[in-house]
């Protein structure tokens, strides 16, 4: 079996030893480019085995275009700012909140977050390289340098110049738990359950009038300022049990079936747009003591508005609550109408102590708490579950509330056709990702980009009290405005001393103490990993990237602000080709997790079948779709790729003891025809993973190149057992061609046996390149495909497999012959292939002939009519057709497909066909037909049989004795049974120079059972 962990510690140390990664990079230097750009994952740990399958992926495409002799950009990269680091520093340090940073000290908790990112990028390069992954380490991209921080700060400032920069007050996401402000595509959806409630208004100035308004977020009651209803709807008043409730007419029936015993009868009914500016009771309007303030500032404050996109039938009673200060829907009404954002959670979701009762209750978690105090005065008519998606946040999990924050914001709604546009250029793997790509920009919203936090790219921006702000994209620029205290470190706590003198007042201007959303920095990665706009050489020459390759989660992360970056900066996409793969699951299809205790460490993979076998298995799975991790297929890899290796140990073995330097491959040779399939089927292989490669379709390669080695060793192999000897240099040098062609493309997925293998071919061969990473992929020679014989081998193995499959439910093991295999096919393409390809069934299944024949051979066949298609098809007729139906019409349809009784056609459906073959004929199925063996062991055959096994068993004892083909023995055969007449053929088989039926004394013998006959085996080496 294939040693992987020796082999890939050993290769590691070539690599490292010989600069092999440096010399594959240095021979492509100044060709044709290939800018491949690093979606950057997170230092925040060890790798994870989604990185390993990420960027083995990644791998593949660069060891393909190094080895096509492109001068290929790779270099390595990070994402260090943001909550991710943060959070993992905190942890260290038992910090729960900013308050407790601030005591901790701000400086001390920024350097241990720098430190901490290097130290995390580090063990993640090394771990990286362990999986085979070739990046440029040394130079990866580091957002924490300041160069990065001025390529991120200079989209800041382009984003002002084309006035595509603004603050706002706006309702959004907020992570209680993480403190700040969420971006929508930080957003997670999860389907959760969770209580509804119904809640009755009191009309102002009416009289046990009500409108009934229905909400999935209780907490968001104490700051409702509004109610919707949609003009066009029909609306009803309605009497229940005294009291008059408006609602949808629609949804009134539902709604007081279900929620009330009272009777009803409906009392007036009016258009939605009736109900314009009605004015009513808040609940808790003695309670919250800004709600007489916002009334007085706001007229509209606590009134019925208008809005036909945001209401409708699908559930409640067709009036919405409405709190702008709580919601992006809410917040677009209220400000069409002039009601603001209202809502004065503190950072951490707690009502203020100015909310009076409302004060510490924290948003969301207190759900119920709002429900009972609602109830408390009157105000609950109903609580329902109801299951929805809401938000979470994707660092903590937490759900997410809303806050009215000032933030900052690229502008970026007015030109989502333009990405749109561009997005058309770009190729994806699979096609579905730019379909759901398209979706994304065609809903884009305007992105915030300001973070509460200490730890991330500071936001660029200085302000004044005079209202005058300027945007600094350097250090430079800094003191060519004349700033003071500018630091060597571009981090808070230092930039925040920064003073800038205001052009407009003269007095100070103060920076914006916000971070930047950690996606920024990720999304400037396509011209800041190029060192720009320090540099402007890199990016004339690479820009834009050529490939890149995450997650289908990206489509709303990194794929966005990639395009949204560009776009902002360049007015271009940043990218040209994208693939895109699925997430992580375990077998039963859930997310790994360490609370559901699924999740598997790379190392777990590498050190039970090796680095080899992670790649090898996992970059197979189909782009875009999920892979459910299963141990079994791992292990069914790693098996493969022991073949591979036995397939090199069996070409160096042979070309040992014989003598034969199998590198020396003649396409002049005279091949026999399954050298000529092979040859076939190694140049279509080329031609197809090439082109497969060309257009990004890494999921389909391992499965190519896997099935042409496994061909290799399961039927080429099998075929030239004895012909080795016969025909070696035809033979071996056929092997040695297709196994490192082979080799040459399996380097780019499994790269560490492919280099073992090359190199043990380069000491045996005399290979003239130093690994196999520095070869030129290899060129298919089209005038050796011959796709018929391909396909003519493709039927063939087909029919030995049911052969062999037959033989296993007749209990006869291949070492046995047979007389025969009768192949019943009626598929002209499956007869001539069987016809012309014949000996090779009965070689690799060892019988002594195959006869083909259209039909059954030796079958009893049994016809009976299909009552219940033929009732189906014919219903009323049925009868009759069945009293008509006899023997000689079935066997007709049996042999013609068809017949007719009268007017009425009927063919094989109709009938049923039930063959019972005689005793020593076992059957089994194959694509094209039927496969019969004839059972009957004559003596003949018995004897010849008797001798395999016997040949098998001293073979197994010159193994055991650690003997090479080399080494010379004499053999002895003691037993009733008599093989004299097959003692040459044994001696030949397991290169004896005697064979005695006689006991000689020999010290190595073996008594063995052979079906019911004993044999005393023995050998003596010479």
């Amino acid at each position: 079996m294939y040693e992987f962990k020796k082999t890939e510690e050993s290769v590691l140390k070539f690599w490292e030893d010989n600069n092999i990664y440096k010399k594959a990079v240095e021979k492509n230097k100044g060709k044709k480019k290939f800018y491949f750009l690093q979606g950057p994952p997170y230092t925040s740990g060890r790798l994870h085995i989604a990185h390993a399958w990420n960027n083995s992926l990644k791998d593949i495409m660069l060891r393909y275009k190094r080895m096509k002799g492109f001068d290929v950009w790779d270099r390595a990269g990070y994402d260090m700012h943001g909550l991710p680091t943060a959070k993992k520093v905190m942890a260290e340090h038992n910090l729960k909140t900013k308050e407790d940073i601030q005591k901790f000290g701000v400086e001390k908790f920024i350097n241990e977050c720098i430190n901490f990112s290097k130290e995390k990028a580090r063990i993640m390069d090394k771990d990286l390289w362990r999986v085979g992954i070739w990046m440029d380490y040394e130079n990866a991209y580091w957002p924490i340098r300041n160069e990065y921080i001025e390529s991120v700060w200079f989209l800041i400032k382009k984003a002002d110049e084309k006035k595509r920069l603004y603050e706002g007050l706006r309702t959004m996401s907020w992570c209680p738990s993480c403190q700040t402000a969420m971006a929508k595509h930080e957003c997670q959806y999860k389907e959760v359950e969770e209580d509804s409630i119904f809640v009755k208004f009191k009309l102002k100035g009416k009289d046990d009038e009500y409108i009934l308004v229905w909400t999935t977020t209780p907490w968001t009651m104490a700051y409702n300022l509004a109610v919707m209803v949609n003009p066009e709807l029909d609306y009803v008043k309605v009497d229940v049990g005294g009291e008059k409730w408006i609602i949808a007419k629609g949804l009134m029936a539902i709604f007081l079936n279900n929620y009330t015993d009272k009777k009803y009868h409906i009392v007036e009914e009016f258009k939605g747009e009736e109900m314009d500016g009605w004015e009513y009771v808040h609940p808790w309007h003695d309670k919250i003591p800004y709600f007489d303030e916002l009334k007085q500032k706001y007229p509209k404050v606590h009134t019925v508005l208008l809005s036909s996109e945001y209401v409708n039938l699908g559930a409640g009673t067709g009036l919405v609550h409405c709190a702008p200060g709580c919601g992006p829907e809410d917040y677009e009404v209220g400000h069409r109408n002039n009601v603001p954002p209202f809502n004065n959670l503190k950072e951490d979701g707690t009502f203020p102590e100015e909310m009076g009762e409302f004060a510490g209750l924290k948003a969301k978690t207190d759900d119920k708490v709002f429900i009972q105090k609602l109830d408390e005065v009157g105000a609950l008519i109903a609580v329902t579950k109801v299951e929805h998606d809401y938000a979470h946040c994707e660092r903590c999990h937490s759900p997410v509330v809303f806050r009215a924050t000032k933030q900052w914001f690229f502008k970026t709604e007015d030109i989502k056709d333009k990405m749109l546009d561009m997005n058309k250029d770009v190729l994806w793997v699979p096609e579905s990702g730019k379909n759901a790509f398209d979706s994304w920009l065609d809903n884009l919203r305007d992105n915030s980009i300001t973070k509460q936090r200490f730890w991330g790219t500071p936001v660029p921006i200085w302000k004044c009290e005079c209202g005058n702000y300027v945007v600094v994209s350097s250090r430079k620029e800094m003191q060519e405005l004349n700033a003071k205290n500018v630091p060597e470190n571009l981090h808070k706590p230092w930039i925040d001393e920064v003073k800038i003198p205001c052009k407009k007042c003269g007095k100070d201007m103060t920076r914006l103490p916000d971070v930047l959303d950690v996606w920024i920095d990720a999304g400037c990665a396509s011209w800041a990993c190029l060192e720009y706009p320090h540099r402007k050489d890199l990016f004339e020459r690479l820009y834009p990237a050529d490939f890149i390759l995450e997650a289908r989660e990206q489509v709303r992360g990194w794929f966005n602000l990639l395009m949204v970056a560009s776009t902002l900066a360049f007015d271009n996409a940043s990218f040209k080709n994208v693939y895109m793969h699925g997430m992580l699951t375990d077998i039963e299809g859930q997310k790994m997790s360490k609370s559901l205790g699924n999740v598997i460490s790379p190392y777990e993979l590498i050190d039970k079948y090796g680095a080899d076998t992670l790649r090898f298995y996992m970059c197979r799975t189909n782009a875009g779709e999920d892979i459910k991790f299963s141990w079994e297929e791992a292990k069914l890899k790693y098996k493969n790729l022991s073949i591979l290796w036995n397939l090199h140990s069996y070409l160096i073995e042979y070309a040992n003891n014989l003598n034969i330097n199998a590198k020396e491959f003649d396409v002049e040779q005279e091949f026999d025809v399954e050298e000529l399939y092979m040859l076939s089927k190694l140049n279509s292989t080329i031609k197809d993973v090439t082109n497969l490669y060309e257009n990004y379709k890494i999921d389909d390669v391992p499965k190519l190149i896997e099935d042409l080695f496994l061909e290799l060793s399961r039927t080429y192999v099998q075929i030239i057992r004895d012909k080795v000897v016969l025909k070696p240099k035809v033979v071996l040098t056929t092997l040695f061609k297709v196994l490192y062609e082979t080799v040459k493309m399996l380097a780019t997925i499994s790269p560490f046996i492919s280099e073992k293998i090359y190199l043990n071919l380069k000491d045996k061969f005399g290979l003239e390149k130093e690994s196999v990473h520095l070869l030129e992929w290899p060129e298919a020679d089209e005038s050796l495909i011959d796709k018929k014989l391909e396909k003519d081998f493709e039927i063939v193995q087909n029919v030995v497999q049911a052969v062999l499959a037959a033989r296993e439910k007749a209990g006869i093991s291949v070492r046995w012959p047979l007389k025969e295999a009768v192949v019943l096919t009626k598929d002209d393409a499956a007869w001539e292939a069987v016809e012309s390809l014949k000996n090779l069934v009965m070689l690799q299944t060892n019988v002594k002939d195959v006869v083909l024949m259209p039909t059954m051979k030796g079958a009893t066949l049994q016809i009976t009519p299909n009552k219940g298609q033929i009732g189906k098809d014919f219903k009323q007729d049925s009868p009759k057709i069945l009293n008509e139906l006899n023997d000689e019409i079935m066997k007709k349809i049996n042999e013609e497909g068809k017949a007719y009784i009268g007017d009425f056609e009927l063919t094989e459906k109709h009938i049923n066909v039930t063959e019972t073959l005689p005793e020593n004929l076992v059957a089994s199925d194959f694509r094209y037909g039927n496969v019969q063996i004839n059972t009957e062991i004559t003596k003949e055959l018995e004897q010849e049989g008797f001798a395999r096994e016997v040949t098998r068993r001293i073979q197994e004892m010159r193994k055991q004795q650690g003997l090479t083909r080399d080494d010379k023995i004499e053999v002895s055969i003691v037993s009733n049974y008599d093989l004299s007449n097959w003692g040459k053929e044994i001696k030949t088989k397991v290169g004896a120079v005697a064979l005695y039926f006689e006991d000689k004394g020999f010290e190595v013998s073996n008594e063995v059972e052979i079906k019911g006959e004993n044999f005393k085996l023995a050998l003596r080496t010479l």
